[in-house]
């Protein structure tokens, strides 16, 4: 049986609980977790588990593994509370408006070859609507349109197998439908997650911007913490020092923001324990992030965050709504 196990070369060294404040708080290592299956939805998915481990051992596949046998023994459906709102919002996800796919240009001038459109995920609309009203401008001036969708991450996360292929197949017909060819992603969960998925052309919003000149050049040090998914490979973090020369980065010791996995339903505390951690690393210092995600969520803990974009795009964010609601108002967005 141990065979079958993703922990199965653990050596039980400790790096994994030290470096994850999850782990540690239930004093487990990797092997550990993997026989607490009570806690598959405990943990955020970040990935630093992993990074750190010198056996290369993952702990999101084990949370995902758990997670999938737990759905699969309830007939299809998460066994736990407290996901009501994100289910009903995302496995159709309601907010979606491919209404702005062509732009004024590409309508009078009826072009029929393919379409590149920005592809903007759900949490930019929510923490960063002005930020997000700028791209669309400046990309929509370069004849490039934009969807508002869902890349069916968290549904994916929670174990639901079956729904998450259907967003798939349906964000693949949709697009099909549309005759987009490219998608411009601005979302890092979004960008990695769809990139093996789906049959279709995608480029990161920096290497677009810089290919279209848009946005200025950023220069000097930059306190940085990297968003969960592009720690590893580094792509858009490389993409951000490709189109900004003169930056300097100096990366924090990242764990999560507390957004991942869906976990702060099971662990808002420690949560909030991630971004007090943060808080404590920089002292008073400004942070950079290029995730909205991350962006939001420091900025609700009173930490000077700013992101990458909009430093570039130079747009002061000010919250004037709730997220729920940013999300909803980009439904009803027309081209004007």
């Amino acid at each position: 049986m141990n065979e079958n196990k993703i922990s199965k070369d653990c050596i039980h060294c400790g790096i994994c609980s030290k470096n994850c404040d999850f782990l540690n708080k239930y004093k487990l290592d990797l092997a550990g977790f993997e026989d607490r299956e009570d806690l598959a939805y405990n943990c955020f998915m970040c990935g630093k588990c992993k990074i750190v481990c010198p056996k290369n051992i993952d702990g999101k596949l084990i949370a995902k593994k758990m997670r999938d046998k737990k759905c699969a023994e309830n007939n299809g459906k998460i066994p736990e509370k407290g996901y009501s709102g994100l289910l009903l919002e995302k496995k159709n996800y309601i907010f979606k408006n491919y209404k702005n796919v062509d732009t004024k240009k590409s309508q009078l001038e009826k072009d029929t070859k393919g379409k590149s459109v920005l592809f903007t995920g759900c949490n930019f609309l929510s923490y960063m609507p002005q930020t997000a009203d700028k791209l669309i401008e400046e990309m929509r001036a370069k004849d490039i349109g934009v969807v508002f969708d869902c890349c069916g991450k968290p549904i994916y996360e929670l174990g639901l197998n079956d729904e998450s292929k259907d967003i798939i197949k349906n964000l693949e017909k949709r697009l099909a439908d549309n005759n987009i060819t490219e998608l411009v992603m601005v979302c890092p969960n979004c960008y990695y997650y769809l990139k093996d998925k789906i049959d279709i052309k995608m480029v990161d919003i920096y290497t677009k911007m810089k290919e279209l000149a848009i946005g200025k050049e950023l220069e000097g040090e930059k306190i940085l913490f990297r968003p969960c998914p592009d720690r590893e490979e580094g792509i858009l973090l490389n993409s951000i020092k490709n189109s900004n020369k003169n930056i300097s980065v100096e990366c924090l010791n990242e764990q999560c923001c507390g957004a991942g996995g869906c976990a702060t339903v099971k662990e808002g505390e420690l949560s909030k324990s991630m971004r007090i951690d943060v808080k404590e690393q920089i002292s008073r210092q400004k942070l950079s992030t290029y995730c909205s995600t991350c962006f939001g969520f420091f900025k609700s803990e009173g930490i000077d965050v700013s992101h990458i974009l909009s430093d570039m795009l130079e747009v002061k964010e000010e919250k004037k709504s709730n997220s729920l609601i940013n999300r909803m108002k980009y439904k009803f967005y027309r081209e004007k």
